[in-house]
């Protein structure tokens, strides 16, 4: 989710949860027994919600363990006044003293004890899980990939998958990509990219397209869509007006996964892992990782921040705090490595240094189906606030003559609530003229998949997300007169 005003709205019969109870012991898995789901709508008059996350951790410090209290799925926007929590049996009362007498009078359980249905059989992420080990063991018994035309976009990848795919594209299309590497993570991951051109040399001073994906772990479908992006776009130029106009236009540059460390834990322990997988190493140590979109240095720790280490949106020790945001290695370049002989490797680096006229960028995250423009940090509009929103509803359009689904698109405090040290700020700081955190599929509703769509729809959302940015690159063609 772009913030954590979006975190889950979901159908528990439809879809299930690994548990958010901290422990780092390899391979257990935490309990949720008592555990129970309550919906109450919010009086906007309260400050029941900053109440309510003040309270999310219980820390032992004799054990070094931190236990959920208070997992906070849903809170209210403009658009839905309701809040979503999951709740401790233990805290239960304290939970509902919390509230106040309007909200008490429309809170009702959605699910009782969570461990129940937690890992039944027939829950969408052990089926997730049975598929995922099953295309593991298929792709063992084939022989290794030697063609990125056999890449298959409409699955879910391992990110040592995800990077063997953007090696064999740097090394079979040269012409057209240049595979880059952006950062380092907490756990020694080098994090890679892939910059996209029309065949030949490409000018310094071209306008580009940046699309990062994959900041917050859980949500597979963002480096699914940036993955399935690149690959649509190298086989459809030259074929695609849209496709071919807009890469002779702009050069593309997508970082199909910024967290993965964090991704990789959502794999193999716990399906809902937002953060990073940073150690603390100064307060409550045995509380991992940060939020890495609440990590960036501009406007940091302002509106929105959370200074808990446990929290799912703490916001880092200190701006930058995160290698994945900010590295601290110096590398010899393998491929195109910062595209220096020797560079410090840094993704906030990279955006301001490496690419010279940023024109759009764009955030991939789910679930809601928006468009989010800045400011985040403030509910004040931005200087070119209506030219961002007219790209928007062409891009809106788009996707909806696309796929037939429909995007809502404004500001971060139009659509939501402030929220500091975020991507989308600091680009917005720096100067590039279209920038948007997308929610993608699906809609933030009872009866959505939430962060467990399932890999079909990951072509649909792919086509949409080209779509639209084929749209805004159109906008920006015309405004810009570039």
């Amino acid at each position: 989710m772009w913030l954590h005003f979006l975190v889950p709205l979901i159908l528990l019969t439809t879809w299930t949860v690994t548990c958010h109870v901290i422990d780092e012991t390899a391979g257990k898995m935490a309990d949720y027994s008592g555990y129970t789901l309550h919906r109450f709508q919010v009086d906007t008059t309260s400050n029941t919600m900053e109440k309510l996350e003040s309270y999310d951790m219980e820390l032992d410090q004799t054990t070094q363990t931190a236990r959920l209290l208070i997992d906070i799925w849903a809170e209210p926007s403009k658009q839905n006044p309701h809040a979503d929590v999951l709740v401790a049996p233990e805290f239960l009362q304290k939970f509902k003293s919390l509230l106040t007498t309007a909200e008490l009078s429309t809170l009702k359980m959605i699910e009782g004890d969570i461990q129940r249905i937690l890992f039944h059989s027939s829950s969408q992420i052990n089926a997730e899980r049975r598929a995922m080990i099953h295309n593991t063991v298929r792709r063992r018994r084939k022989r290794a990939l030697r063609s990125w035309h056999d890449f298959d976009t409409n699955a879910y990848h391992s990110y040592d998958e995800m990077v063997e795919f953007m090696r064999l594209l740097s090394e079979q299309k040269p012409d057209m990509v240049e595979m880059v590497k952006v950062a380092t993570s907490s756990e020694g991951r080098s994090i890679y990219g892939v910059k996209i051109h029309p065949p030949g040399i490409s000018p310094p001073e071209k306008p580009s397209i940046i699309v990062d994906a994959g900041v917050h772990a859980r949500e597979w479908i963002a480096p699914a869509v940036g993955l399935f992006m690149i690959k649509k776009i190298v086989l459809e130029y030259g074929k695609t007006a849209e496709v071919t106009a807009n890469l002779q236009k702009f050069d593309w540059y997508i970082i199909p996964q910024v967290n993965p460390d964090g991704y990789e834990y959502s794999r193999t322990n716990d399906r809902l892992w937002r953060k990073t997988r940073s150690k603390n190493v100064t307060v409550n140590r045995w509380c991992v990782g940060a939020d890495a979109n609440r990590n960036w240095g501009y406007r940091w720790g302002e509106a929105g921040a959370n200074r808990t280490p446990c929290s799912n949106i703490y916001m880092g020790s200190h701006p930058y705090s995160e290698p994945e945001i900010k590295g601290e290695t110096v590398y010899r370049i393998p491929y195109a490595v910062c595209r220096m002989p020797y560079a410090v490797c840094r993704l906030k680096e990279f955006f301001t240094w490496q690419i010279t006229n940023p024109m759009v960028y764009i955030s991939l995250h789910s679930y809601g189906q928006l468009l989010l423009s800045p400011w985040g940090y403030t509910n004040e509009r931005t200087e070119n606030y209506q030219d961002q929103q007219n790209a928007a509803k062409e891009a809106a359009l788009a996707i909806k003559n696309t796929t037939g689904v429909s995007y809502s698109y404004g500001t971060i405090s139009e659509m939501m609530y402030p929220a500091s040290g975020t991507s989308i700020d600091f680009m917005q700081h720096r100067g590039v003229p279209y920038i948007y955190g997308v929610e993608l599929r699906p809609t933030d509703n009872p009866n959505s998949f939430a962060f467990n769509l399932p890999p079909s729809y990951i072509r649909a959302t792919g086509d949409e997300m080209m779509a639209a940015l084929n749209a805004i690159g159109t906008h920006a063609v015309k405004v810009k007169r570039l």
